[in-house]
């Protein structure tokens, strides 16, 4: 065959190629349920951005049911971990779940000037900031990380800021599009109790209202710090003062709940981590004086108790990372565990540790450990076993729902 020939065969054969590329993806658009079957299996972020693709993407990405259906089929979509440095200046790094560990800077919002963080709930976050324009105003807001969008809900004045005990995210995207969020300040204290509003915003009225039991006398040893959503309520627990108690946002009760039973000669314990992974509430128990022993709670779906989940040793962590280890015996071992992990399959957990210098993830199941990045050089454990600078650990996840 000819040169020319030959080269309007090939030129023929790639058209014919594009077309039927073109006519495949034309179907796969027109064939509802199988867009909407390849759509469940993108992340989240990328979806935001395919809403601007068509009226028909947009309808169907933006649908309330594909929502939930979409949560429901992705349950477990942990992406990595927001861990917050306290200090006088908070830092703020991102480390990732999916991939080789390393810190980045990403979300974008990190960025974000003078932001405090206050809650992160199933892909959305509350975070506070001076408003640009006095700065003796405090704007809320809240954001959808993957889309980047955010919304102010508030704003405060400097004296009305200071009496803000809490400020809590409450969204459940696999039951609802629509959110909450809890304020919790105080009117007036004594020596024994807090007096303490609370007030609710919805993103459903996008308005605010009052608890529907008005005004609440609450214990001084109940404190109203690391809040968790769980179960269509917040929760709140304080390790130095060891108290737990919850805001039912549908009755409007707030209450106490006992910590869990430790059985007759068993080893005391410190709480050092209160959250919610998988749809489950956990406290993880270390065996004191400081040992390598953990234990593991889950709480009853009914709110009626704690259960032992699993019980464990830290002790191939140590062998692992030596400087957990110290010479002194009475605090043996420095660690802190700053968040559990619940995965996919039922019975597979991980707990992350800080230790020093470092950031650790142990597979309870298979005890194996692995480090997942550094920690900024001021995170210095003291010598009663506590971190200078407070870290905390959101788990980080991105949902479709709008703001």
């Amino acid at each position: 065959m000819a040169p020319e020939a030959k080269s309007r065969a090939r030129g023929g054969g790639g058209r014919s190629g594009k077309a039927t590329d073109s006519g495949a993806a034309a179907a796969v658009a027109s064939a509802v349920d199988l867009l909407l079957e390849i759509l469940m299996r993108l992340p989240a972020r990328p979806l935001h951005r395919f809403k601007c693709v068509s009226k028909q993407w947009y309808s169907l990405i933006s649908d309330p049911q594909f929502r939930i259906d979409y949560v429901q089929k992705n349950p477990n979509d942990l992406l990595g971990l927001l861990l917050i440095i306290q200090g006088p200046y908070s830092e703020f790094s991102f480390i990732s779940l999916r991939g080789c560990g390393q810190i980045v800077k990403d979300p974008k919002f990190l960025s974000t000037p003078n932001l405090k963080i206050h809650h992160f709930c199933n892909g959305l976050m509350c975070f506070s900031k001076p408003h640009m324009d006095s700065p003796q105003f405090t704007s809320y807001y809240v954001c959808n990380s993957a889309s980047g969008h955010s919304k102010r809900i508030r704003v405060l004045e400097s004296s009305t800021r200071k009496r803000l005990m809490a400020v809590n995210v409450a969204f459940d995207p696999s039951k609802s599009p629509f959110y909450n969020v809890v304020f919790v300040s105080e009117e007036s204290g004594s020596e024994l109790n807090h007096l303490i509003k609370i007030d609710i915003y919805s993103s459903e009225t996008e308005a605010w209202r009052p608890s529907s039991k008005g005004l609440y006398i609450v214990p001084y040893d109940v404190d109203f710090d690391n809040g968790v959503y769980w179960n269509g309520a917040i929760y709140w627990y304080h390790q130095r003062k060891n108290s737990l108690a919850y805001f039912d946002l549908d009755t409007g009760c707030l209450e106490r709940l006992r910590m869990p039973l430790l059985s007759l000669g068993s080893y005391p314990m410190v709480f050092d981590h209160f959250g919610e992974s998988g749809g489950h509430l956990h406290l993880v128990g270390i065996c004191s004086p400081r040992t390598t022993l953990f234990t593991v709670f889950e709480m009853q779906q009914d709110r009626s108790g704690w259960f032992v989940k699993c019980n464990g040793d830290l002790d191939a962590v140590a062998a692992a990372f030596p400087k957990m280890v110290t010479l002194k015996p009475s605090n043996p071992y420095v660690f802190s565990a700053v968040s559990l992990i619940r995965e996919e399959k039922e019975e597979e957990l991980s707990i992350v540790l800080t230790i020093p210098g470092s950031v650790v993830r142990y597979d309870v199941k298979h005890k194996t450990s692995r480090k997942l990045c550094d920690l900024p050089k001021g995170c210095m454990f003291n010598d009663f076993m506590a971190i200078q600078r407070r870290v905390k650990a959101h788990q980080y996840i991105e949902t479709l729902d709008s703001i």
